[in-house]
């Protein structure tokens, strides 16, 4: 299904009802909006676990635009303040009220940008394996070093430097094997879509901060703003968005605000490799927010 949202097709996928009949008298579940990583995948990736949650949530899983089967729109679009404004308005032209927002990696950056724009908008927020701010890719040089050796931090060095084609196979082949702690498909195999150039333009030189790339983003200065409780998720073993930033983010959030969960011998996705405990923590702070 699609929407149009800002000017651009979204497309998105419900998993769930919102009015659930339980005991003869109808239910209302809170929504729970996921926001998949990447940029440049789509939301496949991120069904085999949210999935397991729609019978205590309406689950709506989104492509961001650009990504996936949503429309692009003007490439200059193709940003971390459009992506944040786009789920405001997803939401708005579905009439979704008080979502929960599930944001992975760069969902998470995409989550950051809707709660601290529109903080009064969201009922709650999950940060998944990510990071408040952008960072020159030493934290992530030393956990890729760490866990495979100086061939692989160099993979990720010229990953990181130049998003090209080769580099691109070469970070797959040696750096993606140690995103997970437990086996975990890599992406170009999973039956989802990948827009290369999408990532590629987010990833550009040159970059200002107020236009929302890779290169030059920090949300941590405008937390202050945020209302909503705010569940942190991180892995003590992630190469992407090591530990430390989702240490940084709580110290960033309002005191009472947030709550970070952190797991040894976990990747760049605490459900991948700890999925029942992730699920135990997940479930316990939508019964908590939804009252």
């Amino acid at each position: 299904m699609r929407v149009l949202v800002n000017g651009v097709r979204i497309y998105f996928e419900v998993v769930g009802e919102k009015l659930a009949l339980v005991d003869g008298a109808i239910v209302e579940k809170p929504t729970l909006l996921v926001l998949h990583g990447g940029p440049g995948f789509d939301h496949h990736g991120m069904r085999g676990f949210y999935d397991r949650f729609a019978d205590v949530a309406q689950v709506i899983y989104l492509d961001h635009r650009g990504n996936g089967r949503s429309e692009r729109g003007p490439l200059e679009s193709l940003n971390l303040f459009q992506w944040g404004e786009d789920i405001k308005a997803f939401c708005e032209a579905l009439d979704i009220e008080k979502p929960i927002v599930l944001g992975h990696s760069f969902g998470g950056f995409v989550a950051e940008s809707y709660m601290t724009q529109f903080p009064d908008h969201p009922g709650a927020v999950v940060l998944s394996c990510t990071q408040g701010r952008s960072d020159p890719g030493e934290a992530s040089y030393a956990v890729y070093r760490r866990l495979g050796g100086p061939e692989v931090e160099a993979a990720a060095k010229a990953f990181f430097t130049e998003q090209n084609l080769a580099n691109m196979l070469e970070f797959q082949r040696l750096c993606r094997p140690h995103y997970n702690q437990s086996e975990s498909t890599p992406w170009p195999l999973r039956n989802g879509i990948f827009t290369p150039e999408t990532l590629v333009y987010f990833w550009r030189e040159g970059v200002s901060p107020d236009e929302g790339g890779w290169r030059d983003f920090n949300f941590l200065p405008q937390f202050h703003k945020v209302i909503c409780p705010v569940l942190v998720l991180g892995g003590e073993d992630d190469p992407a968005c090591p530990i430390e930033f989702q240490e940084e983010i709580m110290a960033y959030l309002p005191p009472g605000t947030g709550k970070l969960h952190r797991f040894a011998q976990c990747g760049h996705g605490t459900h991948v490799d700890h999925p029942d405990a992730t699920e135990t923590i997940v479930r316990d702070f939508l019964a908590e927010v939804a009252g």
